[in-house]
């Protein structure tokens, strides 16, 4: 009969150094299908290997760009760390991602692994005996610790000090949301808390720092570090692997990276509709925002409105202080196709504005109306309620509060108008529809202060039909 020494030295021989032959043999185990060994996953894969190993000539600080949903997680956490415990039961890591949601999922994904049957048998020596959510402990001492990345992680570091073999890393998985990445306050939070804290976590110099990320601004982490610290093919410090969504863009060999999850016809209808975004987060390609937001040329337009929708609902913003606007807008939902049906964009006054809001409720059988609201507009909204019930209208009134950043959100969700969003013929427009579309077209990319009222609306229209599952989430 082996020893567990001999059991755990054999199963090494065969995995130690080989992350691809036990993510396919244990993906299948703990999941109940394949694992799916697309192109992209090889050159990953190596330069993981070669970290186990410790090879030395493979530089210990690695960036991996790629677009999202591309496995990176799953290959580059979960069942990187897996195997890390197995390959030394002491080894600490540490892991940071953008939420804490995410690496406490991560956590338990690296949990299944590592209590199932054939991982428990086949690497005796490595005993998760700890059950919390932000954190793994072995029976010898090996630990993984997460935080979001402006998490507190005081206290805790990676790596082994003085350790001849692999003992762990720091591992760092989309530092930032994409709908954060545009806000420089946070980027610039980001950059600092990396250079100030995060990198003094290492308890050795030899500690691995991978960091894998699709990019999401010129100027995100990834940026930061290749322009401040450099890249290894140009003498600098980070072995940087760039996997772009269509590979050879623009030749006759061009291709999707993953044909099987993603079309090249896809990636390029994704191009299309917003070039920024596809450059940025599929391509690995981030470029200066500058310039209009909306194209008059992609805008979708309707002749006439559907006869039955799904649904009618309305989005009210109304207008602050100053040059603002009120925007009432109607939408209809047919499948994935939202009618911008009604729209009133006027800077008169509540006394006007408000009756006009609930007369487009019941001239147009509005079953849900969205108002935006603070502290300021209570009693506006209250008095929007008080005049709809008195008609006796069954509309439903909510009121939401936005609290995100609103150059940032009308930039998010721009995709998502152009794409489901159809407008009203331009001849058959009134006066109000027409200033609309006239600040539409005129709005720019992440500039503040400008006619913003109209776009915002559609904006927090797209949002709401999101959430309630009306479109899809590109």
């Amino acid at each position: 009969m082996l020893s567990i020494d001999e059991i755990h030295h054999r199963t090494l021989e065969r995995w130690g150094g080989d992350i691809l032959g036990f993510t396919t043999a244990f993906f299948r185990h703990v999941n109940g299908v394949p694992y799916e060994l697309n192109e992209h996953v090889y050159p990953i894969a190596d330069k993981l290997n070669r970290i186990l190993t410790c090879d030395p000539s493979q530089p210990r600080n690695i960036i991996i760009n790629m677009p999202p949903r591309s496995g990176k997680t799953e290959l580059c956490i979960l069942y990187f760390v897996a195997l890390g415990f197995a390959v030394n039961p002491s080894s600490v890591f540490m892991h940071l991602s953008s939420s804490d949601n995410l690496v406490n999922r991560n956590v338990a994904g690296i949990r299944d692994i590592m209590l199932s049957a054939p991982y428990r048998m086949l690497f005796p020596m490595t005993q998760v005996t700890n059950n919390a959510a932000g954190s793994i402990q072995t029976s010898s001492g090996g630990e993984m610790y997460v935080a979001p990345f402006l998490g507190q992680i005081t206290g805790f570091g990676c790596g082994v000090y003085g350790s001849n073999k692999f003992s762990g890393a720091m591992l760092v998985d989309d530092p930032v949301k994409t709908q954060d990445a545009l806000s420089e306050t946070i980027r610039e939070r980001i950059n600092f808390t990396w250079s100030n804290t995060i990198i003094s976590r290492k308890n050795s110099e030899d500690t691995p720092v991978i960091i894998i990320a699709q990019r999401t601004h010129e100027n995100d982490l990834c940026g930061y570090l290749m322009k401040n610290e450099g890249v290894v093919s140009e003498g600098g410090k980070w072995d940087l692997l760039e996997l772009p969504a269509i590979i050879d863009d623009g030749q006759e060999t061009e291709r999707s990276y993953w044909p099987s999850r993603v079309s090249l016809a896809e990636l390029k209808s994704q191009r299309e509709l917003n070039g920024w975004v596809f450059e940025t987060q599929q391509m690995q390609n981030p470029k200066p925002i500058e310039g209009l937001l909306f194209n008059k040329s992609k805008t979708k337009w309707y002749d006439t409105l559907p006869e039955d929708p799904d649904f009618v609902f309305m989005q009210v913003d109304p207008a602050d202080e100053g040059d603002n606007k009120t925007c009432s807008n109607v939408y209809m939902v047919k499948g994935e196709h939202v009618y911008v049906a009604d729209v009133k964009y006027t800077s008169m006054g509540s006394d006007y504005t408000v009756p006009m809001i609930v007369g487009q409720m019941r001239d147009w059988k509005v079953s849900y109306a969205v108002v935006e609201s603070n502290s300021a507009w209570s009693m506006y909204r209250k008095e929007i309620k008080r005049q709809a019930s008195e008609m006796g209208l069954p509309t439903v009134i909510q009121s939401v509060t936005q609290k995100s950043n609103k150059e940032l959100r009308i930039f998010n969700e721009a995709p998502s108008v152009e794409k489901y969003f159809i407008y009203m013929r331009e001849d058959k427009q009134d006066a109000d529809y027409k200033r609309f579309m006239k600040d539409r077209f005129s709005y720019l990319k992440l500039i503040k202060n400008q006619k913003d009222d109209g776009v915002d609306t559609d904006a927090a229209a797209s949002e709401y039909l999101k959430k309630n599952g009306l479109i899809s989430v590109l």
